[in-house]
């Protein structure tokens, strides 16, 4: 146990060391002036009575009103006000963007009942960058890295598929969050400390530094951001009649620096390189057999994510047009380890198992576009995009005797001793090394053109060809009783390439009836890549059958929707409508022995309605209220070989974890106190309703997920320089079910941190 003492320490002192960089950033900043502050401009600004400014159509800076899609944007301003930290917090904000979290780092980003348990079925931007991930049957969401949102200047929600312009994983959606870059002209930044109080859980602390600095002015400027979290830490675990009490603490330190080189008015380059380590020394679910916080598996279950991503992006102004470049190169390592002594047991082995699966991943991608800005009806968007992603996942079935595994990979087992060949002495059990190796090339132009002044039609496509190569090698597989044979060396079990080909469309029509209110009518497609099946050896030495390939997913959908400004410009709002068509959606099945593999599950439908609404009645008073309807099922009864294998699927069934409604609702008054001081009062509250984890009852790990209601408030001052806030979350002390996961190892259950008390000071200088 000690060196995962030696890493709380270490990680501890690596949280200390920000936060004493962050205490006398703050205590500088507070003294400073209000004309002293720097903040780069917002390009959303999500309060009534301005413009709401985003780029989502890759061509140039729109309002939201004059956009045909759906989109809900939030200023970076908006993202403080409300302590939003991480694209899970997002959800509060909007409730159609479901997003399911299974602890410090995994999510899954689902919209309008598009949820698949195989991959993204939306896609995430940092900037100009696609962020992506490895996924693997036990790496939990959907694969892509937990970034924090710090020093963010604004984040879109683009909602309905995206694929004309942001490709493959995009088919219910865009995330994009855009983050502050350097300011050319002045020196600056901000500074943020957070602690807090978690009922019957360990202290939490978070802190964050931004430094910008212009090296030459207007020419060449750096900003860099870092930030920690530390604890936090509310599940229990029973390891052989030893309570670790609240072992969920989470370790969180992050850097993100850019540089911005602007030589001239036409030409600007910007670099960027972000790093997060993201670790957690315990159990993050409760079992749901146990009660909230309640973990009784005995081996350790521990997390760890670290991700990089590098990105170089170039903007040429032609004049009628801008040439824009982007190449980027992200690195991801994830170890999720997961007790399976169930599972053992149920091959006649009684000792203690962990699962460790890892996940080593890299993607290279790369984007060049043009951008017109042309005089006449006519603008354009075209483009090509690259990209080539080599993921490795591991499955390592490891013994731990004393709670924890004897080692955490295979070759760490097999450089130690603990696979070696003989009856009962092999330690390490089984272990499989899969991996995917894609390149894709895409093609991609939209046109709007402007029929007359009140009337755009928007055509789009998107051409897209993968190449995927799959190679399997089972590691160590013990014949015929699992544990209890013959050790086996490394060989490849499977080899198999394939190729994918696309072409995604869109289509829209947006009518300005009035300077202020705008209505519009889309129909747009998405898609997936298709994939092997790598299964195991230890399955076909099982006598296990099931389809060796699935293929691409697609779906169509149809929105209309009206959006604008009413009582001069006192109240915004959005209104929208629509019906998606999913055809051979993928999804995971269950054969017997414990193993999971992907089908195509026939078709889906979606119909929904979404309204979103930012009210400013009186001066200091800003209201904000989202409400989401979706009725997503299985069109069709599921095949009956996946019938079979496990997996009960009827015409009608409700698709798993998609609630019929979700609503949120905000309020915040601000009011002066004295000189440039105010105080003000934030209440925000967010319901989600209810789902199960499967599509029908019959199902052995048939979940029910009850709605939930969570409360949070915040109270403090503010000047135009700093701020000072108490604040609560959870403060009905609910148990939400965010996340699930179901396997015959259990039911474990993700959900949020009990009621927490904490207080807030961030500053401007």
């Amino acid at each position: 146990m000690s060196q995962f003492l030696r890493g709380h320490l270490r990680r501890a002192a690596n949280g200390v060391a920000l936060t004493s960089i962050a205490l006398p950033a703050l205590a500088i900043s507070i003294s400073a002036h209000a004309q002293d502050v720097v903040s780069s401009p917002t390009s959303a600004n999500a309060a009534a009575g301005g413009e709401i400014i985003v780029t989502g159509t890759r061509r140039a800076d729109m309002s939201i009103k004059d956009t045909p899609l759906a989109i809900s944007a939030f200023s970076g301003e908006t993202l403080e006000r409300n302590h939003v930290t991480s694209i899970a917090d997002l959800r509060n904000l909007d409730p159609s963007v479901n997003i399911q979290s299974f602890g410090a780092a995994q999510t899954k980003i689902v919209l309008r009942g598009i949820d698949s348990n195989v991959g993204a079925t939306t896609a995430l931007y940092l900037d100009e960058s696609a962020v992506l991930g490895g996924v693997g049957g036990n790496i939990l969401g959907d694969g892509k890295p937990g970034i924090r949102l710090h020093d963010i200047d604004h984040v879109e929600v683009l909602k309905g598929p995206q694929g004309t312009l942001f490709g493959t994983s995009s088919m219910s959606g865009t995330l994009r969050v855009i983050t502050r870059k350097p300011d050319l002209d002045t020196w600056g930044g901000s500074a943020e400390i957070v602690g807090a109080s978690v009922k019957s859980g360990n202290a939490y602390g978070e802190a964050s530094v931004t430094i910008n600095a212009p090296i030459v002015k207007d020419v060449l400027g750096i900003r860099v951001t870092g930030w920690t979290e530390i604890g936090g830490g509310y599940i229990d675990q029973t390891i052989k009649g030893r309570m670790r009490t609240n072992n969920n603490d989470q370790f969180v330190r992050g850097v993100r620096g850019q540089m911005l080189f602007k030589p001239s008015e036409d030409f600007s380059l910007l670099a960027s390189a972000t790093h997060q380590q993201i670790d957690v020394d315990g159990s993050q679910a409760f079992q749901e057999a146990n009660g909230p916080y309640l973990n009784t598996s005995p081996t350790v279950e521990l997390y760890s994510d670290n991700y990089d991503l590098y990105s170089l992006t170039a903007d040429y102004d032609l004049g009628f047009g801008s040439i824009i470049a982007n190449g980027s190169y992200s690195n991801q390592q994830v170890l999720n380890a997961k007790d399976s002594t169930p599972t053992n047991i149920n091959f006649g082995v009684n000792a203690p198992l962990s699962f460790v699966p890892r996940m080593w991943f890299k993607d290279y991608n790369a984007e060049l576009r043009f951008s017109s800005k042309f005089g006449g009806p006519l603008q354009i968007v075209a483009g090509a995009y690259y990209e080539h992603s080599n993921s490795l996942y591991q499955t390592n079935a490891i013994q731990a005797p004393d709670g924890i595994p004897v080692c955490f990979s295979y070759d760490d087992c097999h450089d130690n001793g603990f696979a070696n060949p003989g009856r009962g002495n092999s330690v390490y059990e089984f272990g499989t090394n899969n991996r995917r190796v894609i390149d894709q090339y895409a093609f991609y132009g939209q046109a709007d053109y402007k029929i007359v002044d009140t009337l755009t039609a928007t055509l789009g496509l998107r051409y897209f060809s993968a190449d995927i190569h799959d190679v399997v090698t089972n590691l160590q597989t013990v014949f015929p009783d699992f544990v209890f044979g013959n050790v086996t060396t490394p060989s490849v079990t499977g080899d198999s390439k394939g190729s994918n080909s696309k072409t995604s469309y869109n289509a829209a029509l947006l009518w300005q009836a009035t300077n202020d209110i705008s209505l519009y009518a889309r129909a747009a497609s998405g898609f997936r890549l298709g994939g092997v099946n790598t299964a195991t050896s230890l399955a076909q030495e099982a006598g296990v059958v099931f389809p060796g390939t699935y293929n691409p997913d697609s779906l169509w959908s149809y929105e209309i929707g009206v959006k604008g400004y009413l009582l001069d410009r006192a109240i915004f709002f959005d209104l929208t409508g629509y019906h998606v068509d999913w055809k051979n959606q993928q999804l995971s099945a269950s054969a017997p022995g414990a193993f999971a593999y992907t089908i195509n599950a026939g078709k889906t439908s979606s119909n929904g309605v979404e309204f979103n609404t930012t009210i400013k009645p009186v001066t200091g008073l800003s209201l904000m209220g989202n409400v989401t309807y979706v009725d997503s099922k299985l069109e069709e009864d599921l095949p009956a070989d996946v019938v079979s294998a496990g997996t009960i699927g009827n015409k009608g069934d409700r698709v798993p974890l998609s609630p019929k409604w979700s609503a949120s609702a905000s309020a915040e008054y601000e009011a002066p106190l004295a000189g440039d001081l105010s105080g003000f009062v934030q209440g925000n509250i967010l319901y989600h309703g209810a789902s199960y984890s499967t599509f029908n009852r019959a199902n052995e790990f048939d979940t029910y997920l009850p709605d939930y209601t969570l409360i949070g408030a915040r109270l403090g001052v503010r000047t135009d320089g700093w701020e000072a806030s108490l604040y609560v979350d959870n403060l009905g002390d609910k148990v939400p079910y965010l996340g699930i996961n179901n396997s015959t190892d259990g039911t474990r259950v993700f959900t949020a941190r009990p009621r927490t008390v904490g207080a807030r000071l961030r500053a401007n200088f």
